[in-house]
């Protein structure tokens, strides 16, 4: 074969185009495409779909936050009561098909969606229980092996607001459950957070999962203060109120920086009797305070 400087460039070319392919999407990436998000709440994570208020999730419900210039989603699933109590702990496959079809709703409109245990009290209040936290374990396997092949797009998250856990117990279930995810999902991302409601000081406390897996991304959520967001009460907006949020977010974001790990803030609101004026100001400070921060 007679070898050319256009061959010579042409096999460059490929090499390069075939690494650009391949390129590894980075959680630093992720977590700034990511951007503004939306839950898709009170769907999936009831005992059983359309049990809480909302009907059964629609793939138009996808266009919408296209539309509405969301770039990620997160889908909150409930396990438990569509998995066997029994051994080998089978997720019903009904269910699973489902699930994936509405995650595939999000990812073929090229969103991040990120997937999680939701909900899952039998495990908060008997994680000492072996045979639980085998259950648990099972639930992992098996949603790992069956999204393995999903665009990188597609996000797992441990789990949602592990309240009545220990910080030793979440660290131990967040090392576990990584490193069976890691058996089929040896570059999907993983988002952690520390233990109780999954604030602020429990994310700066929690162990790292495995302080030598790249592919890690924190998140946590805030409600603060809750006696505003959470209970409706008074007003919201002082400069001292927003210089809190400041500082509370540059504790994370220091936090982010020292461990090279990228942050979700993939919870945050206020109820919607709260003062109008008020909620308005609460959300526009959390939003710039969260870019600013580069959540």
């Amino acid at each position: 074969m007679r070898f050319s400087l256009r061959t010579a460039f042409a096999l460059l070319l490929g090499l390069a185009i075939s690494a650009t392919a391949a390129a590894q999407l980075t959680p630093q990436q992720a977590v700034a495409e990511m951007g503004r998000g939306i839950n898709l709440g009170n769907t999936l994570e009831p005992p059983r779909e359309s049990a809480w208020n909302n009907g059964p999730a629609q793939e138009a419900y996808f266009n919408a936050y296209v539309d509405a210039g969301f770039t990620s989603v997160r889908v909150p699933i409930r396990w438990d009561e569509h998995t066997s109590d029994a051994p080998p702990y089978a997720i019903d496959a009904s269910w699973m098909n489902r699930v994936e079809e509405v995650l595939d709703w999000g990812l073929d409109r090229g969103l991040y969606v990120i997937v999680n245990a939701h909900h899952e009290d039998w495990l908060k209040q008997g994680y000492s229980d072996p045979a639980l936290r085998a259950r648990f374990d099972s639930i992992w396997v098996q949603v790992a092996e069956r999204f393995k092949d999903k665009p990188e797009k597609l996000i797992f998250e441990i789990i949602n607001e592990p309240f009545g856990m220990t910080r030793a117990e979440v660290d131990d279930l967040n090392a576990r459950i990584l490193r069976l995810i890691r058996e089929s999902n040896p570059t999907r991302l993983v988002i952690f957070s520390g233990n109780q409601y999954s604030n602020i000081p429990e994310l700066l406390a929690a162990a790292i999962p495995d302080p030598d897996d790249p592919y890690l991304i924190g998140y946590f959520h805030s409600y603060d203060p809750w006696n505003f967001a959470g209970l409706s009460q008074g007003t919201w907006g002082t400069a001292a109120e927003r210089a809190t949020v400041r500082s509370r977010f540059g504790q994370v974001e220091a936090w982010s920086q020292a461990n090279t790990i990228p942050v979700v803030l993939s919870e945050f609101g206020a109820m919607r009797n709260a003062d109008p004026i008020s909620r308005q100001v609460f959300y526009a400070t959390y939003v710039e305070e969260a870019l600013r921060a580069g959540f």
